[in-house]
């Protein structure tokens, strides 16, 4: 997947199993509609080590019915930390000079139409989103590669998304979500993410991810060494402030451990593609391997290994 270079992504990026993986700060509602905090954070981000920023769009009364008593709450949390184009594109803006890219999930079809005028590089579908027939099909229309979360989706539910991708030939990405909040490590569910990726046509490459809500860096660690090429983490500046989100969401120096632990999941993972070994494990065969000799009267397989054959 090749993250195009664009107003919001200031220089093009690739993610594929080939390169480091790609980490995703997730704004989400943590910036309390404070552009300079969102801006203090994407400081943060940058010296952590993050690859992009993401926040989430949307218009609330198209988002949350009303109508139904008990939904009065989470419309209330929403409406307050809603944010509007000028907000979106100044922190785009700083987001770029620091050299991030800056993605969102728009919740909403007016914020598909509105991310786009922002030139983001790519599109972000919730985990909630993926039934959403109406959103997937609006973002698609754009041709723009599409990260889809699979928090509590069914494999069904999966697999009919992917369908539909596939049929609009759309570049996307699959991360593996669990929608626990925070979740525990017992049900970080890494092997989920394989299950995911063998649900894409085996013609196909399509990159796979983990959309992280645990409280520590294994999960991602593991993920990242089954193959894990996106990671995405909630990031705050302080657990301690007002918001739902905050306190399941990693501080700047926890970032910047999970980016030094992914990377080393990268690195020890490796880049084979067949069972091979490694060239410079075959210079000890001389001394490590055998060949057969006749000694004392038998054939024996002994030290060093030669090319010639028996006599």
């Amino acid at each position: 997947m090749i993250l195009k270079k664009s107003a919001a992504n200031p220089k093009e990026k690739i993610i594929s199993i080939h390169e480091k993986p790609f980490l995703v700060a997730e704004f989400g509602l943590n910036h309390n509609r404070d552009i300079g905090l969102a801006q203090r954070m994407v400081d943060a981000a940058t010296k952590s080590g993050v690859d992009a920023i993401k926040l989430q769009s949307y218009t609330t009364r198209y988002f949350i019915n009303r109508t139904f008593e008990n939904m009065h709450g989470l419309y209330d949390i929403f409406q307050s930390l809603e944010i509007g184009m000028d907000f979106h594109r100044q922190l785009r803006d700083y987001a770029v000079s620091s050299g991030l890219a800056f993605i969102s999930a728009p919740l909403t079809l007016d914020w598909v139409e509105n991310l786009d005028a922002l030139e983001v590089p790519a599109f972000k579908i919730a985990s909630g989103d993926v039934t959403n027939t109406l959103l997937v099909e609006k973002i698609t229309t754009y041709k723009k590669p599409i990260i889809a979360s699979t928090g509590a989706a069914s494999q069904e539910e999966i697999q009919t998304l992917i369908d539909f991708f596939e049929k609009q030939r759309s570049d996307y990405a699959l991360l593996h979500c669990v929608s626990l909040y925070p979740t525990p490590n017992a049900k970080a569910n890494i092997a989920r993410m394989g299950h995911i990726a063998n649900l894409v046509p085996k013609e196909q490459s399509r990159p796979i991810g983990f959309s992280d809500h645990t409280e520590d860096v294994v999960a991602a660690f593991a993920a990242v060494s089954a193959g894990a090429q996106i990671i995405e983490k909630h990031f705050t500046l302080d657990k301690s402030l007002p918001g739902p989100d905050q306190k399941m969401s990693f501080s700047p120096q926890q970032m910047a451990e999970l980016r030094k632990q992914i990377d080393l999941a990268y690195l020890l993972r490796g880049q084979a593609t067949n069972a091979n070994c490694h060239n410079e494990e075959t210079a000890m065969d001389y001394y490590g391997k055998r060949s057969l000799y006749e000694f004392e009267g038998e054939v024996r397989a002994m030290r060093p290994r030669i090319d010639t054959p028996l006599p």
